[in-house]
């Protein structure tokens, strides 16, 4: 698609109530490198890494909630031409070199969704020459066999009156859909969206009317089911929250578990899912989200 600028969930900032049971988490489940050190603003916060980049996620104390996304453009032109288009679009935002140095990225730009969300947009994302290493050996999928970038992972939105929220990423921030999910037994339709390769980095479920947007869960990919079996193991272990057990999906084809995170956010872990190309995938509606497993009724 010639007009899409944002290429990958670059980050994602979680507030925390307990940074402590956050970095068992992050190391023993979720296999990620873990530092512990104050931020720009001197406020001690925990770095994850899964990959070459600095990090991917940065759980700061606070409300246990999203507190921002980052979507990473690839160039700084293909940053102002996104400028434009929020422009265009009517849609207030702001560059701050401030924040860019904080995130350590070339530039930022920050607004915020119809739902309240923080985003920023930002390109020149540091990479360290610092090899990754997983206490678990995990090995991520961040890129594809072709070494295209697919970023963090995916996360899901949820929030009552979710066409202006969706409309916002499909024709402003020109996500692509990529199919639905509609769950005639619940009423509800679940509409996932991608900006490369991977199946979706954005979905969007819907909330009853007057309820809080919130991150429902976000999804981190690893490279084989081994890896996604010994992290099952430890939650069950540990006697962790876990929220459906092991399950294929049907429309990204991914085996997966859900487990609570320390801040209440559902995390995906799993391996396997679909690489989109553009140039043939056809956008279907599914009747069911699993095509085995995911069972949710513990």
């Amino acid at each position: 698609m010639s007009d899409r600028h944002i290429s990958a969930l670059a980050y994602i900032g979680i507030g925390a109530t307990s940074l402590d049971d956050w970095q068992s988490f992050a190391t023993d489940v979720l296999g990620m490198q873990v530092s512990r050190r104050p931020d720009a603003d001197g406020i001690e916060t925990l770095f994850l890494r899964m990959d070459d980049r600095a990090h991917r996620i940065a759980i700061r104390p606070g409300e246990d909630e999203l507190t921002y996304a980052g979507w990473e453009v690839d160039s700084s032109e293909e940053l102002d031409e996104l400028l434009r288009d929020l422009d265009a679009a009517g849609v207030p935002y702001k560059e701050d070199p401030d924040l860019a140095a904080a995130r350590g990225v070339h530039r930022l730009v920050r607004c915020q969704d119809p739902a309240g969300f923080q985003l920023e947009f930002c390109t020149g994302v540091t990479t360290t020459r610092d090899r990754f290493v997983s206490p678990t050996n995990a090995r991520f999928v961040t890129s594809d066999p072709r070494g295209r970038s697919l970023g963090l992972g995916h996360i899901v939105l949820v929030c009552p009156n979710g066409d202006d929220l969706i409309s916002f990423y499909i024709d402003v921030l020109k996500f692509a859909i990529s199919d639905y999910i509609k769950l005639a037994e619940y009423g509800l339709t679940l509409t996932f969206t991608h900006v490369n390769p991977r199946h979706h980095s954005l979905a969007f479920g819907p909330a009853p009317e007057g309820a809080k947007p919130y991150l429902d869960h976000f999804m981190v990919e690893v490279d084989d089911i081994d890896t996604v079996g010994r992290a099952l193991d430890v939650v069950r272990e540990r006697e962790m929250s876990l929220t459906a057990s092991l399950g294929r999906h049907t429309n990204d084809k991914m085996v997966s578990f859900y487990v609570k995170s320390p801040s209440g956010i559902g995390v995906e872990y799993g391996t396997s899912g679909v690489l989109i190309d553009d140039d043939t995938w056809t956008v279907t509606s599914w009747d069911a989200a699993e095509t085995w497993g995911h069972d949710r009724s513990h």
